[in-house]
């Protein structure tokens, strides 16, 4: 979806007014996103389906939530910060040499924020994402392919989209937000 489109067609009325009521799926949405920018015409759709949508739910009766809704959304609600700690949490070692800390998973979007500690020469096999990937190098570096990411380095990558096998030279400490359905292409043994 790279194009910008120039006259207004039903798929677009659509993808625009699933998008503005966020009903639209990942990996759907990463690449709508991606789109959106470089297309007056569908940023122009998403506008009014939004307004539209607000003017929707302002004639809507009052209704007042169950006890348990209530309750559910009341507890959320009752923190909404979350603090990890540097010694909280638990590093696992999913493939030899590489240990990963998950710090936070939003249930409802999917996504997965966690640290990647990797001894030099460990490695971490090819993956798919499930969802956009975002990769900070704290320190080190992440050797993928077709290119490096060194200390200080950020990169993000579009869900559904695969990474090749990835390894460091002299070990990494990286953040790293990516996606609850991330599929790992394990090595033969």
């Amino acid at each position: 979806m790279s194009m910008t489109h120039q006259n207004v067609t039903d798929e677009i009325r659509e993808l625009a007014s699933t998008y503005a009521l966020g009903l639209l799926e990942t990996p759907a949405i990463d690449e709508f996103e991606g789109h959106l920018p470089g297309c007056a015409l569908c940023r122009s759709e998403v506008k009014a389906f939004q307004e539209v949508a607000v003017e929707l739910a302002h004639t809507a009766p009052e209704v007042r939530p169950a006890p348990r809704v209530r309750g559910e959304l009341l507890a959320r609600v009752a923190s909404p910060h979350i603090l990890v700690r540097a010694g909280e949490g638990a590093w696992q070692t999913p493939f030899p040499g590489v240990e990963i800390r998950q710090l936070f998973v939003d249930k409802v979007t999917g996504a997965v924020t966690s640290m990647l500690r990797a001894a030099a020469g460990a490695v971490y096999p090819a993956h798919q994402h499930g969802g956009m990937e975002h990769v900070y190098v704290i320190d080190g570096d992440l050797i993928f392919d077709d290119h490096t990411l060194e200390t200080g380095d950020y990169e993000v990558s579009a869900g559904a989209t695969e990474h090749s096998s990835i390894t460091t030279k002299t070990g990494c400490l990286a953040l790293i937000i990516h996606h609850a359905a991330d599929k790992v292409f394990f090595l033969d043994s």
